[in-house]
């Protein structure tokens, strides 16, 4: 009798470990395998803070209109003006709200302008038209993540912008057959401050887990007067273009 409840108990102790043991097994393979999907997706997650550096090169042109609020002074010449190639540089800084959504902000200096080119049989006269910021972009994006390096990001957002300085660069020919150049600059005459909405698509490209590029179209429309409420004209800059840049990766 005592033998058989030995054999017994054996038997059932044997069961109840064999449980036990395929148990903890079990819970340390899901556990690791819990543990691996945790760290492949933080591995693959897009969704990171960037410092980035960025050039911008775009064909810029402007809305000029008579003010018609203080002189009526027709545009004369100036319709005859066409759009200017200008370049800008950005550093800023991104980061991560909610989902793909994160929000850009930047210092940057800017450039919109204009140019004009007149020729005759034994003379000519030509201009190129710049005007210079300081601005600050504050913007938000979503971002679409299509594989672990490729991805779209699409934003829009306002640039405050501060005047530094106007400069345009004369060429003409006499009919002696002499050339002669003149630069005017000057920060008379036009608002302080400005205000732009903006818009891009860039394609973003990750070259390591640190470092990426973008590149894609971006727009510029001015809501506010480049000049000063008492100038013969009402002037407004557009620019379209194509930015393309370098981040690195901020955090983990």
């Amino acid at each position: 009798m005592n033998l058989i409840t030995t054999i017994t108990f054996l038997f059932i102790f044997s069961i109840s470990f064999s449980q036990i043991t395929i148990t903890e097994n079990d819970e340390k393979k899901t556990s690791s395998r819990s543990n691996w999907n945790m760290n492949n997706k933080k591995s693959f997650n897009p969704i990171h803070s960037n410092f980035y550096i960025s050039m911008n090169t775009s064909s810029t042109f402007r809305d000029l209109k008579t003010n018609e609020a203080f002189l009526l002074i027709p545009l004369n010449e100036r319709v005859n003006e066409t759009p200017l190639f200008t370049n800008s540089y950005t550093l800023g800084v991104n980061g991560h709200i909610f989902k793909g959504l994160g929000w850009d902000g930047a210092v940057s200096f800017m450039q919109n302008g204009e140019q004009y080119s007149f020729s005759d049989i034994d003379t000519s006269f030509s201009y190129k038209t710049k005007y210079s910021y300081f601005s600050m972009p504050i913007r938000i994006h979503y971002y679409f993540d299509f594989s672990k390096r490729i991805g779209l990001k699409l934003g829009a957002g306002i640039i405050p912008s501060l005047f530094i300085n106007y400069k345009q660069d004369q060429k003409w020919e006499t009919t002696g057959g002499s050339s002669e150049t003149n630069l005017i600059q000057t920060d008379v005459g036009f608002n302080s401050a400005i205000f732009n909405i903006n818009t891009y698509l860039y394609l973003s490209y990750r070259l390591s887990e640190e470092f990426g590029f973008f590149i894609g179209p971006e727009y510029r429309y001015q809501l506010s007067n480049s000049y000063q409420k008492t100038a013969a004209y009402r002037h407004y800059s557009r620019a379209l273009g194509v930015t393309f840049g370098l981040y690195k990766k901020l955090n983990n």
